[in-house]
């Protein structure tokens, strides 16, 4: 199926979803307009923004942040990648606190935007780059440490966290509209992230 025909057939879909309300969703109250994974070009997209960001750090080429010689590059973990899936499938406005496996703590960050304009034929499709750039460009807060206001930028460049897989989906929220959702699990993380929690961040558009 080539772009035209799955964005065609998402605008099929969500015009279906609306009329008749048959969409299965587990988010109550709402319609799950787009949920099922994350396909190949997103993951590239994914990693590439994450990595392409963890190396503007790790040599020194932000501003008013140290080099970080023990960053490690991305890799992308399909049991991370799962549970972020079912999470945001879930459509909740919380963390999930059952997010960690056997291997290790995972932190998590969450974002969502929403508008109330009935969408178009390409306006389900989730912009990673912006979202992960949004999360990242908490960095002119930080200064030192952990603070929540900074808690994506934290998860997103913490130097030992190496395993990522991330989950969206794309609903109707009747008392919001029409909500982009995004979950990205990032593992090992630091005892520090957890203690604190990890972020979630809200657009409007």
């Amino acid at each position: 199926m080539t772009l035209t025909e799955r964005n065609a057939s998402l605008f099929l879909l969500i015009v279906t979803c609306l009329l008749v309300n048959h969409c299965q969703t587990s988010c109550i109250g709402k319609t799950m307009l787009r949920s099922g994974g994350i396909s190949c070009e997103e993951k590239q997209i994914i990693l590439d923004e994450h990595n392409r960001l963890r190396q503007l750090v790790a040599l020194g080429q932000i501003h008013g942040q140290p080099g970080a010689a023990n960053m490690m590059e991305m890799i992308w973990d399909d049991e991370l990648a799962a549970i972020a899936q079912r999470w945001a499938d879930h459509c909740a406005e919380s963390h999930d606190s059952l997010r960690n496996v056997r291997r290790f703590a995972v932190g998590q960050n969450i974002a969502r935007s929403w508008t109330t304009r009935p969408p178009g034929p390409y306006d389900g499709e989730p912009n990673w780059r912006r979202q992960i750039s949004g999360w990242f460009n908490e960095v002119q807060y930080y200064h030192s440490g952990y603070s929540k206001i900074t808690g994506h930028y934290t998860q997103l460049v913490w130097g030992d966290t190496f395993l990522l897989g991330c989950g969206y989906s794309f609903y109707y929220d009747p008392a919001r509209g029409y909500t982009k959702n995004y979950v990205c699990n990032y593992g090992p993380s630091s005892w520090k992230l957890l203690l604190f929690g990890s972020s979630m961040c809200i657009w409007i558009i």
